[in-house]
């Protein structure tokens, strides 16, 4: 039963939320914002009418969330005096649960985590059993998007030469998706035994994950690509699609010769659509191999390129002699990998590394 000094603690805690939160300058850019809209002149770009608008959403959500939990700490408060301790503790859950939901997301203060994810598994160190666990990887990522409302389609799926796959392009799109798979970027280590060789050995595995933000290239202003710079392969998509597919090399790989990056599509019905979706990618991923060379935008472009083998990896899955995933940035641990890599319940992993960082509510 939650007692007063529980009530005095979790009522200290969301007045401190509020202060950092600054609800006068969230009102105050509301105001701007809806002032921008009474003129003429927004209506002629859509794009940052969109994005503007959804800037609007997302103060006016944080403002409501912010009213709603201090009017649950008053009914909290209500509740206890009154010596209703059943509603007490009902009250109570929800606003703790909110206080948690708004907490963290002051921790998405990156400068592109409100864009959507590009998200990369290669297969490492570890033959059929890597490729194996790439895939597993992709299940994992796939069930969180699902259970997250995050949407997502594959650009791009390499099948592996016995199983699973080598490698594997997935776009997310939702409220902060690269906010919350950009802690994902890293080498993941697999532990078990082996369903592919006899002796059923225990063997270890390695895939490399690689994070992006999208729309990178309509941010920021580049030199335009030159098309002597860029070496394009064709090929047969190897995924599912439609009538065309595994007939015709319709699937396309494209390659920025002065820095080796290299972009797959497979995911469109036709060749054409194909190299202008790797085109948009590789604008992507060009942007953010220039801004990299900025310090200050170092910790917000988590995808940078590394070697998927022993000694690198941030987190590790052991299903065999036990059973634990382990983070080694946070130290977070869980002896039930099921509910990981299946479930794709990485939320808590997320939140863990994230705590490490200093939040911003701005």
């Amino acid at each position: 039963m939650k007692n007063q000094n529980d009530i005095d603690e979790l009522r200290e805690k969301v007045e401190t939320l509020v202060k950092l939160t600054n609800l006068e300058e969230i009102s105050n850019e509301i105001a701007k914002i809806e002032k921008t809209f009474e003129g003429s002149e927004i209506w002629s770009d859509s794009k940052k009418s969109i994005e503007l608008n959804k800037r609007k959403t997302s103060l006016e959500k944080k403002l409501k969330e912010t009213e709603k939990l201090t009017n649950l700490i008053k009914d909290i408060q209500a509740a206890h005096d009154l010596q209703d301790y059943e509603d007490l503790e009902i009250v109570f859950k929800q606003a703790h649960q909110l206080f948690e939901d708004i907490e963290n997301r002051a921790f998405m203060n990156g400068k592109f985590d409100n864009h959507n994810a590009l998200l990369s598994i290669h297969a490492g160190a570890g033959g059929v059993d890597a490729q194996d666990f790439a895939s597993m990887l992709m299940s994992m990522y796939q069930a969180f998007a699902k259970e997250n409302d995050f949407g997502f389609k594959t650009l791009h799926l390499s099948s592996g030469d016995e199983a699973g796959l080598k490698s594997v392009t997935i776009e997310f799109d939702g409220e902060n998706a690269y906010g919350h798979l950009k802690e994902e970027a890293g080498v993941h280590r697999l532990i078990r035994l082996s369903p592919f060789n006899s002796g059923n050995t225990r063997e270890t595995s390695f895939a490399l994950v690689e994070v992006l933000p999208t729309d990178l290239h309509d941010k920021f202003e580049f030199d335009k690509i030159s098309e002597d710079d860029l070496k394009w392969d064709y090929f047969m998509s190897s995924g599912k699609g439609g009538q065309g597919v595994n007939t015709t090399y319709s699937a396309v790989r494209v390659t920025h010769i002065p820095t080796g990056l290299t972009v797959s599509c497979q995911n469109e019905r036709n060749q054409l659509q194909n190299k202008n979706q790797a085109l948009k990618y590789l604008h992507d991923k060009l942007a953010a191999f220039e801004l990299k060379k900025q310090k200050e935008m170092e910790s917000d472009l988590k995808g940078v390129h590394q070697s998927a083998e022993w000694g690198s990896q941030i987190r590790s899955y052991t299903l065999h002699p036990y059973k634990l995933v382990k983070d080694h940035r946070s130290g977070w641990e869980s002896n039930d990998p099921n509910k990981v890599l299946e479930n794709g319940d990485i939320l808590p992993i997320i939140w863990s590394i994230k705590r490490l960082k200093k939040p911003t509510t701005k």
